[in-house]
C-alpha cells in the first residue's frame, strides 16, 4: 500500500455518500497488534498478510473509520493457515483483505477456496491485495476464484482503500439483510408447513403456501389412514382440561412422526383422531399403522411407570380416488379431502372396536400391496356403507399385536375363516362349533366371540331367504 502525505478522516452515514476530510499527517506506525475486539457492534475486518507493516499501516489508515454508525474491529492473520482458523471462528466477518503470496505462492488463493467451498461462506467480501501481480494475474484470478475485488498494494492508496472498503461493506450489509430476510421467510414457510403440509402444496402444483388460493384442487389416488384412541371419552372424563390437552399432545408426539417416516402426511387432527394420507404406496400406510401400534405398546410402558392407565388405538386403512383442495372463504382457508374413501376409512376405524382388532383394512388396499403375503391378516366381514350398494370385504392385519397374540391368531386362523364361510352359508351350527374351538385356544378373540353370538341369535330367530349377512356401516355421530 502506498503512503500519502495526507490522511483522510472518514465518516460514513447509513446510505449517504463518503465524506473525506483531509488532514496533514505522516504514517507513523505505533499501532498495537491484535487489540481486543470492541464490545460495541462493529464490522469485522480480517487482514491476512505475512508483512507486519501492512497490518499496522492498514489499521492506522482505518483507525477513525465508521460505516453505518459502526466502527471496525480488526483481526490479523500472518499466514493462510491462521486465516482459515480465524474465519472459521468468526463467520460474521464482513471483509477480508487478503494477500496472495505468503507461506506459498498461492496461500491466499487456497484461503479463498476454503472459505467458499469448505465453509460455504458466500457473504464475506474478499479483496485480494497482492504485491506481486505477475504471479497472480488479475484476469486469471477473477475468472477462477470467487473474489470480490483485486488490488495491487502499490496502487492501494489511502483514499482508494477507503472507497474500496465502503463499497465492500455496503455490499456485505445488503447481502446480510437479504440473507436475514431469506431465513425469516424460511422460518415462516416452516411454520406454515406445520399447519398446511408441504406435500399438499406440492400436489396443488404450487411453489409455496403463499401461492395457494381458494378453490385450488387436484384429484389423486391415495391411501387414507384413520387412527383413534379407544374409549377416549371415558378416559378424558377422569382428567382435567389441562391434563387432557397435555395427554393428547404427548400421544400425538408418539404416533405422528411414524406417519412422516413412511412417506405420509397428516391432513388433520380431529380431537384424539388422526387422519393421514399416503400418496405413494399402500404399503406405506399399512407399515405405518403397524409401527403406530407397536409404538403405543412402548408408550404404555411409560404411562404405567408414571402411574397412568394404558391406552389402545384402532386404525382403519382404505385406498381410493379423492379430491384434495382448499375450501373456505377469502379470510379463512383450510385444506380438505373430499371422497367417499375418507368416510369408509373412518368407518373401518370404528369397526376395530366391534371386532377387537388393531388394524382393519379393505380388499382394495390389500390388492395394492407389493407383497400381501408379508403381512399376517385374516378376513373379518363384508360391510356396506350406508347409502351405498357395493359390498366391501374387510380384513384384520395383526402384525402390530403382541407376539403371543399373533401366535394364537395364526394357530386359529383356519377355523376362524372357515367359521365365517359357514356363517355366510347359513350353516350356523357348524359355524358356531368353529368359533367355539377358536375361543378355546384364544379366549381374547373378540371377533370370534362376536360371530359366536351372531350364530346363536340366528339359530334362535331364523333369517329371511334374502339375508346377505352384510352389516351396514353407519356414519359416526
Amino acid at each position: 500500500m502506498s503512503q500519502e502525505n495526507k490522511k483522510p478522516s472518514i465518516v460514513q452515514d447509513d446510505d449517504n455518500e463518503l465524506i473525506a476530510k483531509e488532514e496533514d499527517s505522516q504514517l507513523v506506525v505505533t499501532y498495537q497488534e491484535n487489540s481486543p475486539p470492541t464490545k460495541v457492534d462493529s464490522w469485522k475486518i480480517l487482514i491476512v498478510d505475512d508483512e507486519v507493516e501492512i497490518h499496522n499501516i492498514t489499521k492506522l489508515a482505518l483507525n477513525d473509520f465508521t460505516f453505518g454508525g459502526k466502527p471496525l474491529t480488526f483481526l490479523s492473520a500472518y499466514s493462510g493457515k491462521e486465516a482459515k482458523k480465524l474465519i472459521k471462528q468468526n463467520p460474521d466477518t464482513a471483509l477480508i483483505l487478503l494477500d496472495v503470496v505468503m507461506e506459498s505462492d498461492e496461500a491466499g488463493l487456497e484461503v479463498v477456496k476454503y472459505i467458499r467451498n469448505i465453509l460455504g461462506n458466500f457473504l464475506v467480501r474478499i479483496i485480494l491485495c497482492t504485491g506481486q501481480p505477475g504471479k497472480t494475474p488479475e484476469d486469471v484470478v477473477i475468472i477462477n476464484y470467487d473474489i470480490n475485488d483485486y488490488q495491487t498494494k502499490a496502487e492501494l492508496t489511502n483514499r482508494k482503500l477507503f472507497t474500496t472498503i465502503v463499497s465492500a461493506l455496503r455490499t456485505f450489509r445488503t447481502l446480510t439483510r437479504l440473507e436475514d430476510s431469506r431465513r425469516e421467510l424460511a422460518q415462516v414457510a416452516a411454520a406454515a408447513a406445520r399447519f398446511v403440509p408441504h406435500q399438499l402444496v406440492n400436489f396443488l402444483h404450487k411453489e409455496s403456501i403463499n401461492d395457494v388460493q381458494l378453490g385450488d384442487s387436484v384429484q389423486a389416488t391415495m391411501t387414507i389412514l384413520f387412527a383413534d384412541i379407544r374409549s377416549f371419552t371415558s378416559l378424558s372424563e377422569t382428567l382435567s382440561l389441562q391434563e387432557n390437552f397435555d395427554f393428547l399432545n404427548s400421544y400425538l408426539r408418539q404416533v405422528s412422526p411414524i406417519i412422516r417416516q413412511h412417506n405420509g402426511f397428516i391432513d388433520k387432527y380431529i380431537g384424539d383422531a388422526v387422519m393421514a394420507l399416503f400418496p405413494e404406496t399402500a404399503d406405506d400406510a399399512i407399515q405405518a399403522a403397524i409401527e403406530m401400534q407397536k409404538q403405543v405398546v412402548i408408550y404404555n410402558q411409560y404411562r404405567q411407570n408414571s402411574g397412568y392407565q394404558p391406552i389402545a388405538i384402532g386404525i382403519g386403512v382404505h385406498s381410493g380416488s379423492m379430491m384434495l383442495g382448499i375450501i373456505g372463504e377469502e379470510e379463512r382457508l383450510e385444506s380438505t379431502v373430499i371422497t367417499d374413501a375418507v368416510n369408509l376409512a373412518s368407518r373401518l376405524e370404528a369397526l376395530t372396536k366391534l371386532y377387537g382388532a388393531g388394524i382393519v383394512t379393505t380388499v382394495k388396499t390389500l390388492s395394492q400391496l407389493e407383497d400381501p403375503q408379508k403381512y399376517t391378516c385374516r378376513f373379518l366381514d363384508r360391510v356396506r356403507v350406508k347409502g351405498k350398494q357395493d359390498q366391501v370385504a374387510v380384513f384384520e392385519i395383526y402384525d402390530g399385536d403382541s407376539a403371543s397374540l399373533q401366535k394364537l391368531k395364526n394357530q386359529t386362523h383356519t377355523d376362524f375363516e372357515h367359521g365365517i364361510w359357514l356363517y355366510y352359508q347359513q350353516h350356523f351350527t357348524e359355524a358356531q362349533q368353529r368359533f367355539e374351538r377358536v375361543l378355546q385356544i384364544n379366549s381374547q378373540d373378540s371377533a370370534a366371540r362376536l360371530y359366536l353370538e351372531r350364530c346363536e341369535v340366528s339359530q334362535q330367530t331364523g333369517l329371511p331367504l334374502k339375508w346377505e349377512g352384510i352389516d351396514v356401516l353407519r356414519r359416526k355421530g
